[in-house]
């Protein structure tokens, strides 16, 4: 049994509410969702690359996770950067410097230290253009890689990252538009792709989630159930 303090915040409680294996009860610590199982006091941070354990969870090693005693999940902004480009810097398919831009104000120390854990050698250039979308944030990225004349390999790419996961799905409908993700936990991405005349082409990955979804409390949920060995969707998908 999982047993988490009393006075969540409510995106938080919204999730714990309906978790089958969590209990209130006495709990020490800060982090932004503090856990025990038994007598082990454990957390869940958000935007701390110093943290014992820090990442995309999608992208992670379940096993350092389930032994950590503080695991952290990125920020927003860091977020929507790791679903985008951490397959492709994990593959080394990375050939310039990636244009992120952001519909909102980001945490730049984090979005950077979350690409530097997947391996970037040099920061993205951010770019911030303000969007009212209720609590919705997206992400436009642009990065350069190797060009190809089958460019699903790229789709395969991401398919083999997300094409397992409850909270990062391939969004393939021609719509476009902050309403499909608007109160959801999952976050959705899209990949276009540009052919070049030489050795690499532009793929523009969009990205967006819900603050209190993706970016926010579901992903530290499902952070906490991966740590705890519980099913992944418990709590956040009804």
């Amino acid at each position: 049994m999982i047993v988490v303090p009393s006075g969540l915040a409510a995106p938080l409680e919204r999730f714990i509410s309906r978790h089958p294996h969590v209990e209130r009860g006495e709990v020490s610590g800060t982090a932004a969702l503090p856990f025990r199982v038994g007598e082990w006091q454990r957390g869940v941070q958000v935007a701390q690359p110093d943290a014992e354990v820090y990442g995309l969870v999608e992208l992670m090693d379940n096993n350092p996770m389930v032994c950590a005693d503080q695991v952290s999940v990125p920020g927003p902004a860091a977020t929507l950067a790791l679903i985008a480009l951490g397959p492709l810097l994990r593959a080394g398919l990375v050939c310039d410097t990636p244009v992120i831009q952001l519909s909102f104000e980001g945490d730049d120390e984090d979005l950077n230290a979350a690409l530097a854990s997947m391996g970037a050698d040099e920061e993205p250039i951010v770019q911030v253009s303000p969007m009212e979308m209720e609590t919705v944030r997206a992400s436009i990225i642009h990065v350069e890689v190797p060009s190809t004349d089958t460019p699903q390999e790229y789709d395969e790419l991401y398919e083999e990252a997300y094409g397992r996961s409850f909270f990062v799905h391939r969004h393939t409908a021609e719509e476009w538009h902050a309403a499909q993700v608007l109160g959801q936990p999952h976050a959705l991405y899209q990949l276009r792709w540009s052919p070049g005349d030489g050795p690499t082409g532009l793929l523009t990955i969009l990205v967006m989630a819900d603050i209190h979804g993706k970016l926010g409390a579901a992903q530290v949920v499902h952070a906490m159930n991966v740590m705890a060995g519980q099913e992944e969707s418990l709590g956040i998908v009804p």
